[in-house]
């Protein structure tokens, strides 16, 4: 018997919810792509990112029961000027 929408509805959209620090590390870490869009569209005025190079991309199990995942990235823009982040 399968499970109905309303009860897998919730906890899918609660397990993929980009805000959530172990979505938003594997989404973006496995994708820079879409972590490169994202950059762009936050910052609109500023030079458009051309890469982004996550520098902690694998998830420890430490970091599963903290309070939270810290992503470290680095973006270049087509001028090759270098910026830091971190989202924790």
């Amino acid at each position: 018997m399968s499970a109905s929408r309303a009860e897998t509805g919730l906890a899918l959209d609660a397990l993929l919810d980009p805000t959530n620090d172990y979505v938003f590390k594997r989404l973006f870490a496995e994708a820079p792509e879409l972590l490169v869009a994202l950059i762009n569209d936050l910052r609109p005025d500023l030079p458009d990112i051309a890469s982004v190079e996550v520098l902690n991309p694998n998830i420890e199990p430490s970091e599963l029961s903290g309070k939270y995942i810290i992503l470290d990235v680095l973006a270049r823009d087509a001028e090759r000027h270098c910026y830091t982040g971190r989202r924790s």
